[in-house]
């Protein structure tokens, strides 16, 4: 007969092996990967924008928090420790490079976090964008930590936030009240005093 604790070992091997399957994890449906990592590539915040709306006009601290539950959420449900962690963002967008290296950080070992620059397919062309590898070891606390914001501040507390500054950004300005932006061309003794042109 075995001996009991060999027995048990390989038992738990076994049931730990069996929890935790790798499986070829893609954000994109249908694009083809392998069990060794967990894609979020390409351009990882401009497809996550398609499932909630974030505007503009919404506060940073309220993007960048939405960009990182969404990408984090897929993350903890789908991924598993070992993968190779794959993000993109497009370089000129604040928000996809605060949003993906938190997530990053919060997922691997922070010495582990390898960055490149990439070009990233967009409007049939391409822009200048980073991309995040590291190999996935905290999964369980990338979970926890989703369930302390979630109590903290509730997601559908966000996503009035978002909604919020989506109706505020789509108001229209109301009738004679010129746009911000309306008569940059004409010269005036207020426009030379404030500088002589709208804000950029």
């Amino acid at each position: 007969m075995l001996d009991r604790s060999l027995l048990t070992a390989c038992l738990a091997a076994f049931l730990t092996a069996y929890q935790s399957p790798a499986y070829a994890v893609a954000l994109r449906p249908g694009k083809v990967t392998d069990a060794t990592v967990c894609d979020l590539a390409p351009n990882t915040i401009g497809f996550l924008g398609g499932s909630l709306l974030i505007p503009a006009a919404a506060a940073k601290r309220d993007q960048v928090d939405a960009y990182f539950r969404l990408s984090a959420s897929f993350v903890a449900q789908k991924c598993a420790d070992g993968q190779i962690l794959i993000l993109q963002g497009m370089s000129d967008l604040a928000v996809a490079a605060e949003s993906l290296v938190q997530l990053a950080n919060s997922a691997c070992a922070v010495a582990t976090v390898v960055r490149s620059e990439v070009s990233i397919p967009f409007l049939g062309g391409s822009e200048p964008g980073f991309e995040l590898r590291c190999p996935i070891t905290k999964r369980n606390a990338l979970g926890a930590h989703l369930g302390e914001l979630e109590r903290a501040d509730p997601l559908e507390s966000l996503k009035a936030r978002l909604q919020g500054a989506a109706r505020v950004e789509n108001v229209p300005a109301p009738a004679g009240i010129p746009d911000k932006k309306t008569n940059c061309d004409k010269v005036t003794l207020a426009s030379l005093l404030q500088g002589g042109a709208c804000p950029k």
